[in-house]
């Protein structure tokens, strides 16, 4: 038995960080002290974001209980399973500064046009976790939220707190699928739902690990490139 739930999330912009979307591909070398809100990423936009979670439950009828009841029963054994994935609806890639930080610290800023950028997510794409400076790892989709890890409203620097705040005063957190921690009864090891700590700034943000595993690109007139793209999210395990 599969249960699929998925929610469309708009792209906002968040031009006031300096930054040119709220969605955006990190390479696997990420983002150290001094890094820019640019530095390793690739910025997206898109008209939408489809976030889909698959939870996997094998369920079996029980034998006999609509004879012994008068009402047949399913038993399902839930073995915690669940496939977490995203779909970037009408993407499209524009030219746009890339930031590239190497491990001798050295900084590369340049302006790629849009089927430059389409040729360096296809060759990240086509690379493997032996070359972080390739491997597209993190996808970030950033969110309004109102509400912390503990059910409490966001204190916003303006008057009152984030209750009653429209979205575009709001702050943003990363999508993840981390729980709130007040919910994270007879859990070992939960991940930590994310704060504003980060996203305040725009660096170190914990997004969703994985990997791309579909990407199209269409090179149209004008410059444009648009383009699809899915993402899994996984656990990355060295093989070295």
């Amino acid at each position: 038995m599969t249960i699929s739930t998925s929610h469309v999330l708009g792209n906002t912009g968040t031009s006031g960080f300096g930054l040119d979307s709220t969605v955006f591909l990190e390479f696997a070398s990420g983002q150290t002290t001094g890094d820019s809100a640019i530095t390793n990423r690739i910025m997206l936009r898109c008209s939408g974001v489809q976030i889909t979670t698959n939870k996997r439950a094998n369920s079996t009828p029980i034998p006999f209980s609509g004879i012994i009841t008068g009402e047949s029963r399913t038993i399902t054994f839930d073995l915690g399973i669940s496939t977490k994935s995203v779909q970037i609806i009408g993407g499209v890639i524009l030219d746009q500064i890339i930031s590239r930080r190497y491990e001798d610290g050295s900084v590369k800023n340049v302006v790629m046009t849009s089927y430059e950028v389409a040729q360096l997510i296809h060759s990240s794409i086509d690379s493997s976790f032996a070359q972080p400076s390739q491997n597209l790892n993190k996808l970030t989709i950033l969110y309004p939220s109102r509400v912390d890890k503990n059910y409490e409203y966001h204190s916003l620097s303006s008057p009152n707190d984030a209750e009653d705040k429209p979205h575009e005063e709001l702050p943003l957190l990363p999508f993840t699928w981390a729980s709130r921690e007040l919910d994270q009864e007879n859990t070992a090891g939960a991940s930590t739902f994310p704060s504003t700590t980060a996203t305040s700034a725009f660096t170190s943000i914990e997004g969703i690990t994985g990997f791309v595993n579909d990407f199209s690109t269409t090179f149209d007139a004008g410059g444009v490139v648009s383009f699809t793209l899915g993402f899994q999210e996984a656990i990355s395990i060295a093989l070295t």
